[in-house]
């Protein structure tokens, strides 16, 4: 099963891309709302179905999920949606941790925030969250992402998840390199922190 807060952060990041901008075009509004399936009757249902769940702090089909990203996946703009998607997944992931995790994250992001990102990262985003010669690196076992998009798009959201728990939680301003993926063969998708740039040492 699949927490409801990464079906619903999906949705969030398609509805948000959608709507249009304030360009003085509100004469073709009407238009636009007719091919954006962001702001469509149908998503505005599902996205109101799992607040509720997330409220809940419950779980969803995987197949229903894989559904959803296999179709943001044909979108010409399917790396955005699944960057922002990710960042919306994991602020929701640290806004259901108890404000005692979060105060003491942030008062000790090194001695606090490495473990409260690495239950968030697991409960949310199925994600093995740890380090590795005090670098950050996490690991997804679960294969909806290929499943959905088998060329590896999908797998950008966990990757923009997992930076902006770090971001949040240890205060880390870093990349994480998708340095392994079932895309290309791997037996499981693999981000690593890159490491610190001599220059800046």
């Amino acid at each position: 099963m699949v927490h409801s807060i990464v079906p619903l952060a999906v949705l969030e990041a398609v509805k948000n891309l959608d709507t249009p901008v304030e360009d003085g075009l509100s004469e073709f509004a009407d238009e636009l709302l007719v091919k954006r399936l962001g702001l469509s009757t149908t998503v505005q249902m599902q996205l109101a179905e799992f607040e509720q769940l997330v409220r809940k702090d419950a779980r969803v089909e995987p197949s229903h999920v894989e559904a959803l990203l296999r179709l943001v996946g044909r979108r010409p703009d399917a790396d955005l949606v699944f960057a922002d998607a990710g960042r919306r997944a994991a602020r929701r992931a640290v806004r259901r941790m108890s404000g005692m995790s979060r105060f003491a994250a942030q008062r000790a992001p090194r001695l606090f925030g490495h473990a409260a990102a690495r239950r968030a990262a697991k409960a949310v985003l199925g994600a093995e969250l740890g380090r590795e010669q005090r670098l950050p690196v996490a690991r997804v076992s679960d294969p909806i992402a290929i499943q959905a998009t088998p060329d590896g798009s999908a797998c950008a959201f966990y990757g923009a998840g997992l930076v902006e728990l770090l971001r949040l939680l240890v205060g880390y301003e870093g990349a994480m390199l998708h340095v392994t993926c079932r895309a290309r063969g791997g037996s499981a998708c693999e981000w690593r922190a890159a490491g610190p740039d001599p220059r800046h040492q």
